[in-house]
C-alpha cells in the first residue's frame, strides 16, 4: 500500500470517521454537553484540573470540517462566501470582508486608510498585539495611552492630550476583556476610527452600536475571541469605496481581472475555518448568555472579597475574559491557582509599551492591571462544580 497520500486520509468506523493530517484544533478530543448542546473539548490531564481556555466547540463543527475535507474544499470559495453574508446578515452589516487573522485585518485596515511611514496612530497600551505589529510594518508609529483608573479602558484626558499633540492619522478603540467601550467619551474629531471588537461580538446596548462606532470595524476570530475559526478575522465598514479599496489588497488565487503593479496579500480565509465559523454563528446567543451567568457568580465572589474587577454595566458587558484585580504579584497568584488545579492567564502577555522600550512609570495604571490583574476561566462548558471552585478560590484568595 502506497502511504505517501497527500490528501487527509478518512476511514469510516462505526458511524465514525476517523482521520490523519488533520487541523490540530479537534485533535484529541471528545464529546461533553452543556446546556443541552454536545461541545468538544480536549482530554483534560487529570478530571481535577481545570484549564484556563477551552474553545466552544460542538460535534456540528467538526462534522463540517469533516465534510469540507471529504469534499476537498481546501481553498477560498463558496463556504467562506456563505459565511461573509451569514456574518452581515446576522449583525446588520454593509460590507464584510474575511481574512486569516487578526494582523492581517489591521494590515489591510492601514493600508486602506493611507496610512504611511512617520504617521502616528493613537491606541490604548493594552491594544491587541497585532495592531502594534501591522502599525510597525507600515512603518507607522504608535503612540500609547494610559487607562484611566480603575477601568479597562483609555484615560479620556490622556487621550485628548495625546492626539492634540501627535496629530494621529488613526485612531483605535477596543473593547478589552468584552468591557464595552464608548467612542463618545473620546473626542476624535474627524480623525478615522478603527474599532476592534474581537471580544464584544454580539454585545446587547442601549446607547452603544458596538462593531459600527468607527469608519472600519475589525472581528477577530482567533480562539480566544468570542467566537472562533481557529484564527481569522473580520473587517466591515459601512463604506463602499474604503471596502471596495480593503479587497483590492487581497490576493484571490484563480480570480482574473486586469493585471495591476498594486501589491496584493494572500490572507485568505479558508472554507474548513468558515465552515466552523458558521457553526459557531448559530451558537453565538448560548455562549454569551452562558459566559454571563458564569460572570454573574464571579461578580458576587469579587464583591465579597477584598479584590477588584472593573466592569462596570454587568448587563452589557461581554465577559470574554474575566480580570480580577488583587493585591498580589502574578506570581504568587499563579502558584496559589497551581495548587488548587486552576488555570490563570496574565491580562496580556506583555504591555505595548514594554516592547516598545518606553518608561513603565509613564503608564501606572496599565502597569498595575499588569502586575496586578489576572485572568481566570471563563467560557461555556465549564461545570457548575468548576464554577463553584473558581468563585470560592476567589474569596479564597488573601
Amino acid at each position: 500500500m502506497n502511504l505517501s497520500v497527500q490528501k487527509p486520509m478518512i476511514f469510516l468506523k462505526n458511524n465514525f470517521f476517523y482521520f490523519t493530517h488533520y487541523v490540530s484544533l479537534i485533535r484529541n478530543t471528545n464529546i461533553v454537553n452543556y446546556m443541552g448542546t454536545n461541545t468538544v473539548e480536549k482530554f483534560p490531564n487529570s478530571r481535577k484540573n481545570i484549564d484556563f481556555h477551552k474553545p466552544t466547540l460542538s460535534k456540528e463543527e467538526l462534522q463540517t470540517v469533516l465534510d469540507c475535507l471529504v469534499d476537498d474544499l481546501m481553498d477560498t470559495g463558496s463556504i467562506v462566501e456563505k459565511f461573509e453574508k451569514d456574518f452581515k446578515s446576522t449583525f446588520k452589516l454593509k460590507n464584510v470582508i474575511s481574512v486569516n487573522s487578526l494582523f492581517a485585518a489591521y494590515h489591510l485596515t492601514l493600508l486602506s486608510l493611507g496610512v504611511k511611514e512617520g504617521d502616528s496612530v493613537l491606541m490604548s497600551a493594552m491594544a491587541p498585539l497585532p495592531a502594534l505589529y501591522a502599525v510597525l510594518l507600515v512603518k507607522a508609529r504608535p503612540v500609547l495611552v494610559d487607562l484611566a483608573k480603575s477601568s479597562f479602558h483609555m484615560d479620556p484626558e490622556i487621550f485628548l492630550s495625546k492626539k492634540n499633540s501627535e496629530n494621529p492619522v488613526v485612531i483605535l478603540l477596543d473593547h478589552p476583556f468584552g468591557c464595552i467601550q464608548n467612542l463618545s467619551k473620546y473626542e476624535v474629531g474627524d480623525t478615522p476610527v478603527i474599532e476592534d471588537y474581537s471580544e464584544a461580538l454580539g454585545a446587547d446596548s442601549e446607547t452603544i452600536s458596538v462593531g459600527k462606532q468607527g469608519s472600519v470595524s475589525i472581528c477577530g476570530l482567533a480562539p480566544m475571541h468570542v467566537i472562533t475559526t481557529g484564527n481569522g478575522a473580520f473587517i466591515t465598514t459601512p463604506n463602499d469605496t474604503l471596502a471596495e479599496t480593503i479587497r483590492s489588497y487581497k490576493y484571490l488565487p484563480g480570480l482574473k481581472k486586469k493585471s495591476t503593479s498594486m501589491i496584493k496579500f494572500e490572507y485568505n480565509l479558508l472554507d474548513f475555518q468558515a465552515a466552523i465559523g458558521i457553526e459557531q454563528i448559530s451558537k453565538l446567543g448560548v455562549i454569551i448568555e452562558r459566559k454571563k451567568k458564569i460572570a454573574q457568580v464571579y461578580l458576587q465572589a469579587v464583591m465579597s472579597s477584598s479584590h477588584e474587577t472593573y466592569f462596570q454595566k454587568a448587563s452589557e458587558d461581554q465577559f470574554n475574559r474575566f480580570p480580577v484585580i488583587v493585591s498580589k504579584s502574578f506570581d504568587e497568584v499563579d502558584r496559589y491557582y497551581k495548587s488548587l488545579q486552576i488555570g490563570i492567564d496574565r491580562v496580556i502577555q506583555e504591555p505595548l509599551y514594554k516592547i516598545l522600550g518606553l518608561q513603565n512609570q509613564d503608564y501606572p495604571n496599565t502597569e498595575r492591571l499588569y502586575q496586578r490583574g489576572h485572568c481566570i476561566p471563563i467560557y461555556p462548558n465549564l461545570t457548575k462544580d468548576n464554577v463553584s471552585r473558581i468563585s470560592n478560590s476567589i474569596k479564597g484568595l488573601f
